[in-house]
């Protein structure tokens, strides 16, 4: 199965820092030799960047957008290339972009699903978040409830309807945030009813049903903060290894998932950032294979 490594090595608009260091961080561990170790046909790591020229004054969402733009292209081109593609990015704002990148190469029309799999629902509004964190709201931006400007920039040609998206592993939630949830269509699992296994596989198969293909996000601050202690956004009693790579597989298992996006490792703070690194590189080599198995390719034989 070929497949195409984009990276995103930023922090909302800003390079390396923080989280935005944590694509190289997995580049220089070894990513992609465990990629093809796994024996998936890896081509050279495309990276979206957002150059000077393209800056904007104003809102900083603008600026996201524009690099989301960046990564769509980069999105675009693999599906075309490879028909799969591996999203490494800083921060959960990238997306956006990589939703864009998924109705380039299929059409605005197209009947694409999103996963998310993390530990907050990142269903605020500018109106319903407290903190007005921009990385708290890619799904309403994506589902058309706020940002036209960063949709525009990102160049998101429809908005995702909500009966199309799957919220999973959620321990905590705004209050405003929830109750918006509420008044969408889409579906939302919290982490204790993951254990059983049975809500999972009753969402995911309402999910295949209206989608041709499936986005699936997954943020490090779904594992437990002893495993990712780095992270930006830690949320107690997180998934073990174990169970967030076994729910990974679950959603690859559909067949359906064209683009898989990994986002949220602060490779910094010494000890801390290395330990994160190691989760996430083990996250990955327990669950990503998987795909090899699942996932067909464009001619429509096995993806082996």
């Amino acid at each position: 199965m070929r497949l195409q490594v984009v990276t995103v090595p930023y922090r909302y608009d800003e390079r390396d820092n923080g989280s935005g260091g944590g694509p190289q961080a997995m580049i220089e561990a070894g990513l992609l030799s465990l990629l093809e170790q796994a024996g998936f046909d890896v081509q050279d790591p495309l990276v979206a960047e957002l150059p000077d020229s393209e800056r904007v004054e104003g809102p900083i969402s603008v600026n996201v957008g524009r690099l989301g733009a960046r990564t769509a292209e980069h999105v675009h081109a693999g599906l075309r290339d490879s028909g799969h593609v591996f999203v490494v990015s800083g921060d959960d704002t990238a997306t956006v972009g990589i939703v864009s990148g998924l109705q380039r190469a299929l059409g605005a029309g197209a009947a694409i699903g999103i996963v998310w799999l993390d530990a907050h629902g990142d269903f605020n509004t500018p109106e319903t978040s407290y903190s007005g964190i921009l990385a708290g709201m890619p799904v309403a931006i994506l589902t058309g409830l706020a940002g036209p400007l960063w949709r525009g920039a990102a160049g998101l040609a429809a908005p995702v309807p909500t009966d199309r998206v799957l919220i999973a592993g959620v321990r905590e939630l705004d209050e405003r945030e929830a109750t918006l949830l509420r008044s969408t269509d889409v579906q939302l699992i919290r982490s204790e009813e993951i254990s059983s296994g049975n809500a999972m596989a009753h969402a995911l198969r309402r999910l295949e049903r209206s989608c041709e293909v499936i986005c699936l996000h997954v943020d490090l601050d779904l594992l437990d903060p002893s495993l990712v202690p780095s992270s930006a956004t830690p949320c107690p009693a997180g998934f073990t290894i174990d169970v967030a790579s076994r729910l990974i597989r679950d959603v690859l298992a559909t067949g359906k998932v064209t683009v898989l996006s990994l986002a949220g490792l602060n490779p910094g703070a010494g000890p801390l950032g290395k330990r994160s690194l190691a989760s996430a590189m083990e996250l990955i080599e327990r669950s990503v294979p998987a795909w090899l198995t699942a996932a067909p390719n464009r001619d429509g034989h096995d993806g082996s």
